[in-house]
């Protein structure tokens, strides 16, 4: 992908069984603000009101719980201010690790469905690291969630990491995601079959639909008459969709 299609904004799209449990993950145990309920979908987002990320209930009528590893292997969550993790590790919600990095704190929660965060402000989230002793944090008297965050990564788990760098060669390093090797049933399930992740949403410097689909040639793609947006499925039956910032 070239430069002028540089990613201002990814959204990652997640299916969930229970939306009230879900809710009160995201919101208290990862300080997001529920921006919008509009039928089954919820957009999350920070104080600036910016969506970040979008959970979508779907029944059991419809979807069902992954058998084996997730597509969703992690969000990475990058934190404007350090402190307010500080605050959210000191409203003692249940978190998975907590780490030390060079601005301050860090923890890695999972969510209801199984979906695994991680939340940090450094800027290299390689040199955390992880506490055996945890200690104890204070909240921020005025604290009412994070000011201001955005999604660093998204990692997959696919089923050959060969074929998936393929499929996502022409985006080069415009697009934040990595892949883990693993094994698994729903690895490549239906879009929407399972709850999981279904689709990313990308925000581009510069969204010119003819050069993208051009540049996809050969794969699944959907353009509206319209053209104000380009969608594509991955090998992994991920839609991928792509508009203006």
């Amino acid at each position: 992908m070239t430069r002028n299609h540089q990613t201002i904004k990814t959204v990652p799209v997640l299916k969930t069984n229970n939306r009230r449990l879900n809710l009160e993950f995201y919101c208290q145990t990862l300080g997001m603000k529920n921006l919008l309920e509009e039928g089954p979908g919820v957009s999350l987002g920070d104080q600036t009101k910016s969506e970040r990320l979008v959970i979508e209930e779907s029944p059991g009528a419809r979807s069902r719980k992954v058998v084996g590893p997730k597509k969703l292997a992690q969000i990475t969550i990058k934190v404007e201010e350090p402190k307010e993790i500080e605050s959210l590790l000191g409203q003692a919600h249940p978190v998975l690790q907590v780490y030390q990095g060079e601005k301050g704190y860090a923890f890695k929660a999972v969510s209801p469905e199984g979906d695994i965060f991680l939340v940090h402000a450094e800027d290299d989230s390689k040199r955390l690291r992880a506490l055996e002793k945890i200690p104890v944090f204070e909240t921020q008297a005025d604290f009412t969630g994070l000011t201001q965050f955005y999604i660093e990564k998204v990692i997959l788990n696919v089923p050959n990491k060969s074929v998936a760098q393929t499929y996502y060669q022409p985006f080069g390093d415009t697009l934040p995601i990595e892949f883990k090797e693993e094994e698994g049933q729903d690895l490549l399930a239906e879009n929407a079959a399972t709850w999981d992740l279904s689709m990313i949403k990308f925000s581009l410097e510069h969204f010119d639909v003819n050069q993208l689909a051009e540049l996809l040639e050969g794969r699944d793609l959907f353009i509206p008459k319209s053209k104000k947006f380009l969608l594509a499925t991955d090998d992994s039956q991920i839609d991928l969709w792509f508009e203006q910032a």
